[in-house]
Formats: structure tokens, C-alpha cells, sequence
């Protein structure tokens, strides 16, 4: 019908994340207007409950939060007796944000606790009942706690935060115990950076770095960006709270890397604002030390499999970026391994080789090169010994047509193999 389809096209402007998004959201207001017209509350109870539902979602995101309270709170009054559990409850976790931004603290937090307990019941009732619907409600539940949890960090009273954080931890963690990450990835990873910001908001930033890593773990830069740019943020700012600088700094570099100046400007500022200060910092205690000498100090703190897989999103980060700068990125790095223990270097060394050859022919060629550049710069009594570690490590590491391509790569650059 022409309702059903201007409010899914409602939702769907509502959804858009375009620049001008505040009027894409006044276009989704009038078509949920017309639509709540055509499918009212007396023919259609269930229906026009649900663009209430989207109408409030929609007042929230334009910044009118009384407006979204009423029209969830109507939403509410038509749902609670026909429709599912986890429908209502997220109606209700809905309500509590409009009463959140609105200043009504206390009232979101009753509202949330409502919705939990709704949801709580919702998931039961979906695992007695089999697979039909669990993940449905699952989802809902974690969603609701994530809002509970989120709430918390919006009581600024010394005398609540002990009591009210301590609540917010058992939240989460019951959360996390009910969704999986399958189930609800985008949930699961801020509900991890939730309970990281709780324990910056507690001055416990070990805790806090460690909770942020774990939803590093769910926001990978390929699915989540934006996420993942601030989990890493808050997490440098966790281990510049703990006083861990060189973390700190790889930390804000991939923040400022990854959030969009044009979309996202405040948050590459203070990113690129903090990274710029932590790099001052640490030429204090390191004179004479750049980014790749950093990055290399903290390779070697860690076991052989993480150093790997450290290794391989530093390289993996040059896809898409020109051939020079790629070589000139990993000539630093390779400099830098060039400039600690020889053991060590060598470690260094043969990882990188191991991580570059599983990439595509383009970071391939840039890394080779960069080693290249790195090995030729060398005073002319290291040069030949470094060429002949680095000649060794390719041929006990790689076998077959990788070790051809590879050789291929550095005769067609005018190496000399030793």
C-alpha cells in the first residue's frame, strides 16, 4: 500500500548519511505524517505504532527529544499489548534515549531498566520456544543494555558514579553473556568500548585500554571504520592516561587516519591535535627517534604470532596509497629494524618478509623496495652482510614462485644478489 511504502521510505531517508542530512530527515517527518494519515491508530493499531516508533527515531536524530518522548510514548500505548516483546522493548530503550537527551536522567535510567527487564524476559521465552526469534531478541537486549550502560556516562554527581558504574559493568556483562558477536557485532563491540569508557570515567586506565581492545577486536577497519577510529582514539587516550606513550601514539595515528576531515572534522582534529603532542613528548624521552623507530620498540615487547599480526596491518594500511609512498613508509620501517640489536633486526626481518609475502604485487614490490632503499643507505661495512641477512631470509622463507616474484621484483631494480 502507499502507506507501507512512504514509511519505508521514511526509514530509509531517515537512514541517509548524506551531507544535508537534516533535511533528509524533515522529508522522512512528512512522509511518516502521510503515512500515519493513510494506516491510523484505529484501523491499523500495530502499524501506526511502529511509525510512531520511526517518528521518534526521527524528532531524536533532528534534535527535538520532547517531540521523539511523545511520539514513542503513543507508539507505546498502541504496541504494549499487541505486539512482540522485543518490539515493545525497543520502543522502550527508544523512550529512554529521547528522555536521556532531554535532560530526564533519572527517568532513562527507570525507562532502560523497564526494557531490560521486557527483554530479559522476550529472550526466555525465544530460547524455551527454540531458534525462531532468539537472535531477534538477543539483539534487542543488548541494544537496551548498551543504552542502559551508555546512560551512565551522562551522571556527572561524584556521590552516583560508584554505585551507578558498578550497575552499568553488571549490565554489560550480562550482555555479553546473552549476544554473541554473529549475532550482533555492532552491539557486542560497543558494549566492550562502553565498559571502556566506564573504566576512563573510574581513572583505571589499564582496564579501560583492555576493554578497548577487545572492541577493536569486533570493529575491524574494513567493516566498522568510524568505530574502529574511535575505539582506537579513546583507547590512545587510555594509554596516554597510563602513561604509555608510544601506544598512545599508534593509537591516535590510526584515529587521525582513518576519520574523514570533510565528515568527521572535530574528531580528526583533536586526533591529529594529540597525536601531534604525544610524538612531542616521546622526542623528549627518545631524541633523535622517529614514528617507525616506535613502532619497531613495541614489536619487539610482544610474542612472535602478535608481531606478525601487527606487522600485517601496518603493511596492509599502504593498500591504495601511490607506489612512492608506500616504498618510502616501509624503507622507514625497514631503517628503523636497521637500527636496533642484529638479532633482533633479523626477527623483525623475517616477519616482514613473512607479511609481505601474502599481499598483493603492489605492497610486494613497494615493501622489497623499500628493504632495498633501507639496505643501500647503510654504511658500506654493514651493507654486505645486511644484503647476504636479507638474501638468507628469502631463501629459507619463501619456497617456489613467491621466492621467483620476489627475486624478479629485486633484479628488475638493480640488486646485486650476494
Amino acid at each position: 500500500s502507499r502507506a507501507l511504502a512512504a514509511y519505508r521510505l521514511a526509514v530509509a531517508i531517515g537512514e541517509d548519511a548524506t551531507v544535508d542530512r537534516a533535511r533528509s530527515l524533515r522529508r522522512a517527518i512528512g512522509l511518516l505524517e502521510r503515512a500515519g494519515l493513510l494506516l491510523d491508530a484505529a484501523r491499523a493499531p500495530v502499524e501506526h505504532g511502529r511509525i510512531l516508533n520511526a517518528s521518534g527515531a526521527t524528532w531524536r536524530a533532528l534534535g527535538s527529544p520532547s517531540k521523539a518522548i511523545d511520539s514513542f510514548r503513543t507508539a507505546l500505548g498502541l504496541l504494549e499489548k499487541r505486539a512482540g516483546g522485543p518490539e515493545v522493548g525497543s520502543v522502550l530503550s527508544n523512550l529512554g534515549l529521547a528522555q536521556l537527551e532531554s535532560g530526564e536522567v533519572g527517568a532513562a535510567l527507570e525507562t532502560f531498566d523497564d526494557a531490560l527487564t521486557l527483554l530479559r524476559a522476550a529472550v526466555r521465552e525465544a530460547v524455551a520456544a527454540g531458534a525462531e526469534g532468539t537472535s531477534e531478541a538477543r539483539r534487542a537486549y543488548a541494544s537496551a543494555a548498551l543504552n542502559r550502560a551508555q546512560a551512565v556516562l551522562a551522571i556527572m554527581a561524584e556521590q552516583d558514579w560508584s554505585s551507578a558504574s558498578e550497575r552499568a559493568e553488571e549490565i554489560i556483562d550480562d550482555a555479553l553473556r546473552v549476544v554473541s558477536v554473529e549475532e550482533a557485532p555492532l552491539q557486542v563491540g560497543m558494549l566492550h568500548h562502553t565498559r571502556g569508557l566506564i573504566s576512563m570515567r573510574a581513572d583505571h586506565p589499564l582496564d579501560a585500554a583492555e576493554h578497548f581492545t577487545r572492541s577493536l577486536a569486533v570493529f575491524t577497519r574494513q567493516t566498522f571504520p568510524f568505530q574502529f577510529a574511535i575505539a582506537s582514539f579513546n583507547r590512545g587516550r587510555a594509554h596516554e592516561q597510563g602513561d604509555r606513550l608510544r601506544k598512545a601514539l599508534l593509537d591516535y595515528e590510526s584515529a587521525a587516519q582513518l576519520f574523514d576531515p570533510r565528515l568527521h572534522r572535530d574528531q580528526w582534529v583533536e586526533a591529529a591535535r594529540r597525536l601531534a603532542d604525544v610524538e612531542r613528548r616521546l622526542a623528549t624521552d627518545y631524541p633523535g627517534a622517529n614514528r617507525s623507530d616506535h613502532v619497531v620498540a613495541l614489536l619487539l615487547e610482544v610474542t612472535p604470532s602478535a608481531r606478525v599480526a601487527a606487522l600485517r596491518d601496518r603493511i596492509g594500511r599502504q593498500r591504495n596509497r601511490a607506489a612512492d609512498i608506500q616504498r618510502a613508509e616501509l624503507r622507514q620501517l625497514a631503517e628503523a629494524a636497521l637500527r636496533v640489536p642484529l638479532a633482533d633486526g633479523d626477527a623483525l626481518l623475517r616477519c616482514t618478509i613473512e607479511v609481505l609475502m601474502e599481499l598483493p604485487d603492489d605492497i610486494l614490490r613497494s615493501g622489497l623496495l623499500g628493504q632495498l632503499d633501507a639496505l643501500d643507505a647503510l654504511p658500506e661495512q654493514r651493507r654486505v652482510d645486511a644484503h647476504l641477512r636479507f638474501d638468507a631470509a628469502i631463501q629459507q622463507l619463501v619456497m617456489g614462485p613467491q621466492r621467483v616474484r620476489m627475486r624478479e621484483i629485486l633484479y628488475e631494480a638493480g640488486w646485486d644478489r650476494p
